[in-house]
């Protein structure tokens, strides 16, 4: 930014499924430090992190195929439960899961909620067969199949992406009633209980108001769709990455993937990791093999495939020669 210089306008043409949201607020005040106004321009994506910093946006230019998403995240920590099926690793809390459980838990039945009478702590629900729900009973359930630290990062996580979603959209002052922010903050972070259900161009500008979501012309689709594809085919969207594919018959190699890119017209930089990755047979129990030491196992047919790898580079660098 301080190789553009002060701006009075700033458009950010946005790609992503999505990120790290502890970079939005200093990404958007970063542009607003060095623009009078910012616009975001999506040709297709901006998910969970990209649909924040489009809150921060005074302009969002949406196309044909744009999507805005939910964006309350996914966490992770030492305490969350094993995961059955990739051993040694921990299962991921979805914050719309948690949600849900207690949405379920105070109206299973559809019809009322209420509390026991004699009892301001304990919340029942009534279901269809009469029968009450402790909503407290429901916690203490979910508290013993998962670590009571772990569910306190998904409420932290749950509490910051909706102050952080309050903060982007007070940007604007006096453009949005406490109401409006209300319903924009509670549709994004609780309302929609999947980061697929997406918000196509039109409910975006239903939400967020005409005045700030707003169309391209055909001309200005077909410039911003051009361009996309590029990046598609320098990143390979379209193609799901596959270890298997990108070793072919090496046992051993050096792979380098490409993963972002933040230009101007002026520089461009890429997110880049070089990893060593190591392709070997994993022996069956009770199959013998005499290696010297430093081989690797050699590839036998019909036996598993595992692959090592070893990241050696991980970061921002100079597109000097382009991608």
């Amino acid at each position: 930014m301080r190789t553009l210089g002060k701006q009075p306008a700033l458009d950010l043409f946005l790609h992503s499924s999505g990120g790290v949201t502890d970079a939005v607020w200093p990404l958007i005040s970063v542009f607003r430090e060095f623009s009078q106004e910012f616009s975001v321009l999506i040709p297709y994506r901006a998910h969970s992190a990209a649909t924040l910093i489009t809150l921060g946006a005074d302009n969002i230019l949406m196309g044909e195929a744009s999507e805005l998403s939910p964006v309350d995240p996914t966490t992770g920590n030492q305490f969350n439960p094993p995961d059955e099926i990739s051993k040694g690793n921990r299962r991921a809390i979805s914050v719309e899961d948690v949600t849900s459980y207690f949405a379920l838990s105070r109206d299973p039945g559809k019809i009322r909620v209420g509390r026991l009478e004699g009892d301001a702590t304990s919340q029942v629900v009534q279901d269809g067969n009469d029968q009450q729900v402790d909503i407290d009973l429901a916690f203490r359930i979910l508290a013993e199949n998962v670590h009571p630290v772990a569910l306190g990062n998904v409420n932290r996580s749950h509490t910051q992406i909706r102050q952080l979603t309050r903060r982007l959209l007070e940007f604007y002052g006096s453009r949005y009633e406490k109401a409006e922010i209300d319903t924009i903050v509670n549709l994004l972070t609780q309302e929609r209980f999947s980061h697929t259900d997406i918000l196509n161009r039109q409910e975006a500008k239903k939400l967020l108001g005409q005045d700030r979501v707003s169309f391209p012309s055909d001309a200005e689709q077909d410039l911003m769709w051009a361009l996309y594809e590029e990046y598609s085919n320098a990143l390979s969207l379209n193609q799901p990455f596959s270890l298997s594919v990108e070793m072919g018959n090496r046992q051993q190699a050096q792979i380098t993937v490409v993963g972002a890119f933040i230009e101007t017209e002026q520089i461009s930089y890429v997110y880049r990791s070089v990893s060593q990755v190591t392709k070997r047979s994993v022996l069956l129990p009770g199959y013998q093999l005499a290696i010297q030491p430093g081989q690797l196992i050699p590839m036998i047919p019909g036996f598993p495939t595992e692959f090592n790898v070893d990241i050696e580079d991980l970061r921002w660098v100079d597109n000097t020669e382009g991608v």
